[in-house]
């Protein structure tokens, strides 16, 4: 469980994830925006990730902050900062992989092997909040911000959970009611279905 320190800016800690992040201002504007990855160690030419002795991945919370010499990267990567708005939209999860690699300074292999499952969304907003400060936005607003958007993205993969709920739940009732399956014999026939 996670404790957020009581000091005045304890409404910038998020326990939403499998440990607490720091979105104090001054984290944010110097160390950069806290995010979770899986802890991943190269095995040979490719990378894996790392497990717990229960199989769970184990998760490391690394920074994640723009400097002139990753958006010079990005730029010349994407060929400009409009092209790579582009391929955000046409390809999200290519797109984030490599964004992140520039900001982290790491092979892209293993930027893609570290990211989690099912949280494009997340590292999506952590991308957006680290370029919005890292082009001079307040620090303190980009954190609400953050929190916003996260809670937002939680809410929606909660939401999602709860109606493949109700959808499995309507597919496991079809069926149940009482008849046999397979083949049936017609009424007006006396051989149909044998």
């Amino acid at each position: 469980m996670c404790v957020a320190p009581r000091l005045a800016f304890a409404r910038s800690w998020s326990c939403m994830y499998a440990v607490c992040m720091d979105y104090t201002p001054i984290v944010l504007k110097n160390k950069g925006i806290p995010c979770e990855f899986a802890k991943v160690k190269k095995t040979g030419d490719s990378f894996t990730r790392s497990y717990t002795e229960t199989g769970e991945v184990e998760k490391e919370v690394i920074h994640v902050k723009f400097t002139n010499n990753s958006i010079s990267d990005i730029e010349l990567h994407f060929g400009g900062l409009e092209a790579w708005q582009e391929q955000l939209d046409k390809f999200p999860i290519t797109t984030v992989r490599q964004t992140l690699a520039f900001a982290l300074k790491r092979d892209v292999e293993e930027t893609g092997e570290a990211m989690l499952d099912g949280e494009v969304v997340m590292y999506s907003n952590v991308i957006g909040t680290a370029w919005s400060i890292a082009n001079g936005v307040d620090p303190s607003l980009a954190s609400r911000l953050l929190q916003q958007s996260l809670g937002l993205a939680n809410d929606q993969k909660q939401a999602l959970n709860q109606e493949l709920v109700k959808t499995l739940d309507t597919v496991d009732s079809l069926g149940t009611n009482g008849s046999d399956s397979g083949p049936k014999r017609a009424s007006r026939s006396k051989n149909s279905g044998k």
